[in-house]
């Protein structure tokens, strides 16, 4: 009944994006102002309507999905008369996507390597096209405002108690979907600065930072520590370490005196700030609860790595080893760790290129940011994306980031893409 059901919403938002890509224009009252009504081009309109329904993970036709906008993304690329304006990190991540085709020719499994490197390409591909479509903010916030309000309609739904095996089909597994909230946070917290409403952004922005807590996701407090942590470093460049330092302590303060992070976090209840602090009882994985991934990923390295640490061995193979390999619980699972994936299918050249890609869009961020002759959505939309994009990165350590990439990933890629647009339209 769930597959059915998600089949039919598919279906239904297939048409719809299939309509704006070939064209067809859309007429939205603006979130921003409900007195304005704004006429959106087809290019336009499918950008707004990727956003609102990115949330839909639609697991049991998650993989086709993403091949389909992936698919309608490049059809509304090639139809754009605007000028591409490609940026340094963009390329750079070419080089990045070319040493995954490398890895495709020493894989042992064509097909797992071909579908990693769908996943890879999907943020990749919507942030191309935001920038080469968006030119005025008011299609930017648009997209950004609706997407606001059906994530939190999913982070309500997700809050009922009794419906989380439906919406984890409709939606995503809650873990993922939490880490998409990481974007929509810091695109409020920037929208304090960019927008009239300050209370009520502000307000926005700490709210969506809870479910994290609430549900006691260790990998997305973390992340949005980290995001919060970029998003001030952008804002104030060195004058920002104290609140850098600030937001460090608080998290180890979670850590410690928060007893449902407390209780999950650690082996046991002997475990201490005193320890942390002035180097009590050793805390090591042996005292880290890290709910079976630690055993994951020993074995892991042990069965894959085999020699090949530079280059790897070949896209794809973490993901043949845990679907057709391994015959205890893992089989048919994720590894929880999309940086040691990428270690293992491509080597540290493959790791270290990623990584880099997203250090450079974060200085990139940074520098547009702090341009004062650019125009304020431009700034806006630098903010979230380099704050952002550096929180999603750390949650890859001990989740599977990189399979939720619609929800996850691309809101990041997307917000760069539409603040190149936006500094290319001069808005």
């Amino acid at each position: 009944m769930i597959t059915i059901l998600c089949l039919i919403i598919f279906a239904v938002v297939t048409l719809y994006q299939v309509r704006y890509a070939a064209g067809g224009n859309l007429t939205v009252r603006l979130p921003q102002d409900r007195n304005k009504v704004m006429l959106f081009t087809g290019q336009e309109a499918l950008i707004i309507c990727i956003f609102a329904t990115a949330w839909l993970g639609l697991t049991p036709v998650i993989a086709i999905r993403v091949i389909v906008i992936e698919a309608l993304c490049i059809f509304a690329l090639l139809q754009s008369t605007n000028r591409l304006p490609w940026s340094f990190p963009l390329k750079f991540y070419l080089v990045f996507v070319a040493w995954l085709v490398i890895g495709l020719f020493y894989t042992p499994s064509l097909s797992f390597g071909l579908r990693m490197i769908i996943k890879y390409m999907y943020p990749f591909i919507l942030a191309l096209l935001c920038t080469k479509v968006v030119r005025d903010g008011e299609t930017a916030l648009t997209a950004s405002l609706i997407s606001r309000r059906v994530a939190t309609i999913g982070v309500l739904c997700i809050l009922i108690p009794g419906y989380l095996q439906l919406i984890s089909y409709i939606l995503y597994p809650i873990a993922g979907y939490i880490t998409g909230i990481i974007a929509m946070a810091m695109l409020s917290f920037a929208l304090v600065e960019f927008s009239n409403n300050k209370k009520r952004n502000l307000l926005w922005g700490i709210g969506l930072c809870l479910p994290a807590l609430i549900k006691v996701y260790r990998t997305d407090i973390f992340g949005t520590g980290v995001a919060l942590a970029a998003f001030f470093t952008i804002k104030y460049k060195l004058k920002a370490l104290p609140i850098v330092a600030l937001i460090g302590v608080a998290g180890i303060c979670v850590m410690f005196f928060v007893p449902s992070v407390r209780e999950k976090m650690f082996i046991g209840q002997d475990v201490t700030i005193t320890d942390f602090t002035k180097g009590g009882k050793k805390i090591d994985e042996s005292t880290i609860q890290t709910n079976y991934r630690a055993y994951m990923w020993k074995m892991a390295k042990e069965d894959l790595m085999n020699g090949h640490e530079l280059s790897g061995e070949g896209t794809g193979r973490v993901q043949k080893y845990m679907y057709t390999e391994v015959n205890d619980d893992r089989r048919g699972g994720q590894l929880h760790n999309d940086l040691l994936v990428l270690q293992i299918d491509n080597g540290k050249i493959g790791l270290w290129l990623y990584i880099l890609c997203n250090i450079l869009i974060f200085l990139h961020c940074l520098k547009i940011y702090n341009n004062k002759t650019e125009g304020p959505y431009t700034r806006m939309f630098a903010l979230t994306a380099g704050a952002s994009i550096l929180g999603v990165l750390v949650t890859m350590y001990s989740d599977n980031t990189i399979s939720y990439s619609i929800v996850t990933t691309s809101f990041p890629w997307a917000f760069y893409g539409m603040a190149l647009g936006l500094k290319e339209g001069r808005a």
